[in-house]
């Protein structure tokens, strides 16, 4: 095992203890988590819970686009509501907005999201794949929802899963945006693209949990993964680039579009970011807003 991977491991789950992904097998229903208001539903004999936010201005006589908006590791549902809190751009822009819960591991009780198939190497053996893809077919059913327009956000292993969401339920999932998250290497050969899925990511320089690097043989760098969902959407590899600074930081803004000129790959590189929700403003808009106005365009 490499150093760097070593490294990777004491880091891997924000807030976690050094052993949370060394060979996990087990993971507990949900213990001592706690959300508010939670929507209980059940996935292979397993209660999975999940928050909802259904903008007053909802109707069932239209469609309706819904965002998943998933928790870092060892975080809630009910924390990343908080954190990422996008129920004031649901209430004017009219979208559903659902915070899935993460289940535990046995050994120290993180909750995690599993974000890759099944493999020795897993965190677990939960299948968190099959339970997003029930609950968006629970929440079809339920609700007047668009399906061409679903779309994945996430924090830290909360944006990872959304990475692999946009892969292999790429059915469902029209556009995916990651805030300190990572890639897993390599995942071309099980996904199936059929269109073009579009990729935001707010990422920073000095993320010692999700390094812009990646981690060899398990995270992609950065560069790794604009290049394969530059592949994925024929798209040029020859970004615009915006330079600014807000909250004392500097950002680069890199955006990539494709012979349409539409734009399918943002890029905001923080420097000297760490691994945190970043909160920052490009105009008029904040983080929250800037995810809203790319992903709402797929």
């Amino acid at each position: 095992m490499t150093k760097k991977l070593l490294l990777f491991i004491g880091l891997a789950f924000w807030g976690c203890t050094e052993n949370n992904i060394n060979n996990e097998k087990e993971w507990e229903k949900k213990g001592d988590v706690e959300n508010e208001d939670a929507i209980n539903i059940n996935h292979n004999g397993i209660v999975r819970e999940y928050l909802i936010h259904v903008p007053e201005i909802y109707s069932d006589s239209t469609p309706v686009p819904l965002l998943l908006n998933f928790h870092g590791g060892g975080g809630t549902a009910t924390g990343q509501m908080y954190l990422a809190d996008m129920r004031p751009i649901a209430d004017t822009a009219n979208f559903i907005l659902v915070y899935p819960q993460g289940l535990q591991l046995e050994d120290g009780g993180y909750t995690h999201w599993n974000s890759m198939l099944i493999s020795d190497s897993n965190k677990s053996s939960v299948d968190d794949f099959g339970f997003i893809d029930m609950l968006i077919d629970d929440l079809l059913l339920t609700y007047n929802i668009d399906s061409t327009k679903i779309y994945a956000t996430g924090f830290s292993n909360g944006a990872d899963i959304s990475f692999t969401l946009g892969c292999y339920l790429q059915n469902k999932i029209a556009a995916i945006a990651s805030v300190s998250g990572l890639m897993l290497h390599n995942p071309s050969s099980n996904c199936t693209f059929s269109g073009p899925t579009g990729a935001m990511i707010i990422h920073g320089t000095s993320d010692n949990s999700r390094p812009i690097e990646g981690i060899e043989g398990y995270y992609a760098s950065i560069n790794e993964t604009i290049e394969f969902w530059g592949s994925q959407n024929g798209i040029s590899l020859n970004p615009s680039v915006t330079e600014f600074e807000n909250d004392g930081f500097a950002i680069e803004l890199y955006s990539y579009a494709n012979q349409e000129n539409i734009v399918t790959i943002e890029y905001y590189k923080i420097i000297n970011g760490g691994h945190i929700w970043h909160d920052f403003q490009k105009e008029e808009a904040r983080t929250n807003q800037l995810i809203w106005n790319f992903l709402s365009q797929f």
